[in-house]
């Protein structure tokens, strides 16, 4: 039997979902369906867990026959919904259904962040334009389209994916995706306010001392992004 057979059977004797399932693993809901599907396998780690978790050894995880349980293991293991015929058939068509609304809102809203940062860098364009033709300031006025480049950067984090290298992940938590949008866009900030404030009034000294204040603040709001992360 299949690595994949032995997992979903395993999880329904214990009479949870996928949802539970990736909860007390740390990963999505689309991971654990993909590994029940075939699709992928679970890094060695998370095997160990689930070793531990359904009290099983890894060679019979990963290659042995767990779906014909023995008698004694038949008469105690609690009934779950999902193995009843219609409750499988009727769960199935809703669950993919569920993944795909869910990737398609994903998709819609990283398309909507994407537009929203082209709409940032192009009014940059134009404000520093008018600034250079209006007002002469041509320099330091280019300081803008860093600024602006700062904001894209908190935009692109707000709209964050759970995992950035698997596909239809949900997005993340919003508290998680503002600290760590501010995370991210904090180096960058810090990098412009300092050549502003030289290119404007000369303080090269002491002011880089602004980027580590920003370092520190970095690391403080991905701490707190991590754990709104892991809470919700």
């Amino acid at each position: 039997m299949s690595f994949a057979d032995n997992i979903q059977f395993l999880r329904r004797r214990e009479g949870m979902t996928q949802e539970e399932l990736a909860g007390r693993l740390g990963v999505s809901r689309q991971s654990v369906s993909k590994w029940e599907t075939g699709e992928a396998y679970p890094e060695t780690e998370k095997i160990l867990c689930l070793c531990e978790l359904f009290s099983v050894g890894m060679d019979d995880l990963m290659r042995g026959d767990l779906t014909t349980p023995n008698e004694d293991q038949a008469a105690s293991a609690p009934p779950s919904p999902e193995e009843a015929p219609s409750a499988e058939l009727a769960r199935t068509p809703s669950d993919g259904a569920a993944n795909a609304g869910e990737a398609e809102r994903v998709r819609r809203l990283r398309a909507i962040g994407g537009a929203v940062s082209g709409c940032i860098m192009t009014l940059s364009l134009l404000s520093y334009v008018l600034i250079g033709a209006l007002c002469g300031l041509w320099h330091p006025g280019w300081i803008i389209f860093p600024f602006a480049l700062s904001l894209c950067i908190f935009v692109d984090g707000l709209f964050a994916k759970e995992d950035e290298d698997e596909e239809g992940a949900r997005l993340k938590p919003l508290s998680a995706r503002i600290f760590g949008g501010l995370g991210s866009m904090l180096m960058p900030l810090a990098a412009t306010i300092y050549v502003f404030i030289g290119c404007v009034w000369g303080i090269w000294h002491p002011s880089w001392v602004i980027f580590i204040i920003a370092f520190a603040l970095t690391g403080g709001l991905h701490a707190v992004a991590s754990a709104c992360a892991g809470r919700e």
